[in-house]
C-alpha cells in the first residue's frame, strides 16, 4: 500500500520523469533528530504531514523523494558534467565578447605563460575531449525540447516545488543556494534562484520531449493493458490500523493478539446504530489506530487507487458500499485492517483520458529501464536529422550509444 502518501489515480510523479535537473542525490551528512512521538496526542500540523499513511505500498516514496526519483533516475547527463557545461559557456561567452590578441597565421590567443602561447584551437580541442559530446548534446536536446514542449503552469509549479525542496537544503546546511549548488551539488555556475530555476525547467522540458516521444510511439494494446492494470475507481475511506509486534519473540502470538484486538473493535462497531457508525469508527480510530498520519482524522484516507495501496486493502475497500465496514479484519504488510467506505469515484474511460495514459506509461517505462532515456533520445535526434560532423565527437557518441545497445542485449538474455 502506498507507504505513507496517498495518491491520486490520475496524478503521475511528475514524479519519475526524466531528467531533471540535479542528478547528484542529496547526502545528508547531519543526522536530523528522532522525534518522539504520543500517540493519543494530536501531531502538530508539521509533524502530521512528515507521517506517512500506514497502507500505502512500501515502494511508494514521500512527495519529495519522488521529485528527487524523477530528477536522479532519468537525466542523462551528471550533474558534475552539467557544472562542466557551464563552464564551457563561460569560456565561449568571453573568447566572443573581448576582442582576442591572434599569432601570426591568425589563431586566436587566450592564454600565455612565459612567452608560451594557448590558442583557442587548443582549448577546443582540450575541452571536446574532456566534455564535447556531452555539451554538444545539451546543446541539441534543449533545441529539440524547445520544439516538442510547451511549458504548463503546471510544469512551472513542479520547478518551483524542486526549487524550494533544493532551498530547504540549504537552509538545513545553514548555507546560501549558491553555496549549497556549489559545494554540494557541483553547480559552480549558478549564481542565482532564477538562473537554478531556468536550470531546472531547462532539463525538465527534456524529460517532457522524450516521455511524449514514447507515449507518441507506443502501441495502442500496450497503452489499452497499462489502462487495465493501472487505473480503477478512486476511493475515500477511513481505516483503523493494528500493527503486528514484529519484535516479539512469538510471531504467531503477536499475530493473534493483533487480530484479535482488531475483531473487539468489529464487535464494538456491530453493536453501534448507522446514524452513529462514523462518529463511533473515528472514535475507535483515534483511540486505536496504529496509523500515526491518519489516526488524528479518524482513519481517513482520500482518493486512493488500486496501485497507490496494498491490494489486499484496496480489494476489500472496493467490495464495500458507501457507509459499509469490513465485517473481518483486514490483513496487510501492516497489520490488521478494519475499513469504512465512505465514497468513492469511477474510473474514466480509456478513450477520455488517453492523453494521461500516454503520459503515465512513459513515466512506468522510463522509472523501470535506466537505459531506456538513452535509446530513445538517440531516435528522436534521428527524427531530427541530427548528424556530428567532427569525426572524434562522432565516434564518442556512437560508441556511448552502442555500449547501452550491448549492455541492453546482454541484460536480455541473461533473463532468457
Amino acid at each position: 500500500m502506498p507507504k505513507k502518501a496517498t495518491e491520486k489515480n490520475t496524478k503521475g510523479s511528475k514524479n519519475n520523469v526524466t531528467k531533471k535537473t540535479v542528478s547528484k542525490k542529496v547526502e545528508v551528512k547531519k543526522e536530523a533528530p528522532k522525534k518522539v512521538e504520543s500517540k493519543k496526542e494530536t501531531p502538530k500540523k508539521e509533524e502530521v504531514k512528515k507521517e506517512t499513511v500506514k497502507v500505502m505500498k512500501k515502494e511508494k516514496k514521500g512527495k519529495f523523494k519522488n521529485l528527487i526519483n524523477e530528477i536522479t533516475k532519468n537525466t542523462p547527463f551528471a550533474i558534475s558534467l552539467c557544472a562542466i557545461v557551464i563552464l564551457i559557456a563561460a569560456l565561449v561567452l568571453v573568447l566572443f565578447m573581448k576582442r582576442i590578441p591572434k599569432t601570426s597565421d591568425g589563431k586566436e590567443i587566450v592564454a600565455t605563460i612565459n612567452g608560451k602561447k594557448f590558442t583557442a584551437d587548443e582549448l577546443y580541442e582540450n575541452l571536446k575531449e574532456s566534455a564535447g559530446t556531452t555539451s554538444l548534446l545539451e546543446l541539441v536536446d534543449s533545441y529539440i525540447a524547445e520544439k516538442e514542449v510547451t511549458v504548463t503552469d503546471e510544469d512551472k509549479d513542479y520547478v518551483k516545488e524542486v526549487v524550494d525542496y533544493y532551498k530547504e537544503y540549504a537552509d538545513y546546511y545553514g548555507v546560501d543556494l549558491k553555496t549549497f549548488l556549489s559545494s554540494y551539488m557541483g553547480l559552480s555556475g549558478i549564481e542565482t534562484e532564477d538562473e537554478f530555476s531556468d536550470f531546472v525547467l531547462n532539463d525538465y522540458k527534456k524529460t517532457l520531449a522524450v516521455r511524449k516521444f514514447i507515449g507518441d510511439n507506443a502501441e495502442e494494446d500496450d497503452l489499452k493493458e497499462y489502462y487495465k492494470e493501472n487505473y480503477s475507481d478512486t476511493i475515500t475511506a477511513k481505516h483503523i490500523l493494528i500493527e503486528i509486534d514484529k519484535d516479539a519473540e512469538d510471531a504467531d502470538k503477536a499475530d493473534k493478539e493483533a487480530y484479535e484486538k482488531a475483531v473487539d473493535l468489529i464487535d464494538e462497531l456491530n453493536d453501534t446504530s448507522s446514524k452513529k457508525l462514523t462518529s463511533k469508527f473515528e472514535k475507535l480510530a483515534k483511540e486505536n489506530s496504529d496509523d500515526t498520519a491518519t489516526y488524528s482524522n479518524g482513519g481517513l484516507i482520500e482518493d486512493f487507487s488500486k496501485t497507490s495501496v496494498e491490494e489486499a486493502f484496496y480489494n476489500a475497500a472496493s467490495k464495500l458500499k458507501d457507509g459499509e465496514y469490513t465485517k473481518e479484519p483486514v490483513k496487510t504488510s501492516y497489520g490488521y485492517h478494519i475499513i469504512l467506505k465512505v465514497s468513492s469515484t469511477p474510473v474514466k474511460d480509456y478513450k477520455d483520458i488517453k492523453d494521461d495514459v500516454r503520459k503515465k506509461y512513459a513515466e512506468s517505462l522510463l522509472s523501470s529501464d535506466n537505459t531506456l532515456q538513452t535509446l530513445k533520445w538517440d531516435e528522436l535526434r534521428k527524427q531530427y536529422k541530427f548528424s556530428i560532423k567532427d569525426d572524434f565527437l562522432k565516434k564518442i557518441y556512437n560508441d556511448s550509444i552502442d555500449a547501452v545497445k550491448d549492455s541492453k542485449k546482454d541484460s536480455k538474455d541473461d533473463e532468457e
